[in-house]
């Protein structure tokens, strides 16, 4: 596991930054896409995967489950 940063692109959204603790830099996106998901209390969100960059991984990468940290 690593951790990576997904950043919000789209000004659009007042997303934040967050940490993601996942396999590789697309799982990293798809755990934010399904936490903008349940924001949205069961709609689709309008937030995409265009809407998202991933920067790392940062290391340690000892972690034995992929979870959001902010």
């Amino acid at each position: 596991m690593h951790i990576y940063e997904v950043v919000m692109l789209n000004p659009e959204y007042d997303g934040e930054d967050h940490l993601v603790i996942a396999k590789s830099k697309q799982r990293a996106k798809n755990i934010v896409l399904d936490y903008y998901e349940q924001e949205q209390d069961g709609y689709m969100s309008s937030v995409t995967d265009h809407d998202l960059a991933v920067n790392g991984p940062v290391e340690p990468e000892d972690y034995s489950e992929e979870m959001l940290l902010n």
